[in-house]
């Protein structure tokens, strides 16, 4: 916007300004190269149910990383929309929920349900702001109350 000034008023008036595409959007998975296979990071809740952890920034990754107890060969890795909606539907495929930021202290606290959304749901919506504006669907199932961090750390392959 600009402003001009008028006799006795600024006036504000818009400029048009062409719409630039969206940058593309990268997600980030704690994953490990096992032979010729990519491992993701699962995290098992209480109930058994395993959750992907899916990160907005390599940072966010390195928090599990660093303070969730996570050893190994295990590394934050940038995954575009098209590899991360084949892990989902490859190796992840029996997977029910993903969880967007986890922090080790929701793991811990059991509050990874806060975060989380059903994977099909998740695909639908990166798929959708892959090719134009997003369109909410029906409300997520709740999840259940997630437990610590102390042996429920697994990888999916």
């Amino acid at each position: 916007m600009t402003q001009q000034m008028g006799k006795s008023q600024p006036r504000l008036t818009a400029e048009h300004t062409p719409r630039q595409p969206p940058d593309p959007v990268s997600y980030w998975l704690i994953a490990e190269q096992r032979s010729n296979r990519l491992e993701v990071l699962t995290i098992r809740t209480d109930d058994e149910q395993e959750t992907l952890p899916i990160f907005s920034s390599e940072e966010e990754a390195e928090i599990i990383l660093r303070f969730g107890g996570v050893n190994g060969g295990w590394r934050a890795r940038e995954s575009s929309v098209g590899e991360l909606v084949s892990v989902l539907t490859g190796p992840c495929a029996s997977l029910k929920k993903v969880a967007l930021d986890p922090s080790p202290e929701m793991v811990v606290e059991g509050t990874v349900g806060l975060v989380s959304l059903l994977r099909e749901s998740f695909m639908n919506l990166i798929m959708a702001r892959r090719s134009g504006p997003l369109r909410l669907g029906e409300p997520e199932e709740r999840s259940s109350t997630d437990s610590s961090l102390e042996g429920i750390v697994d990888s999916k392959e």
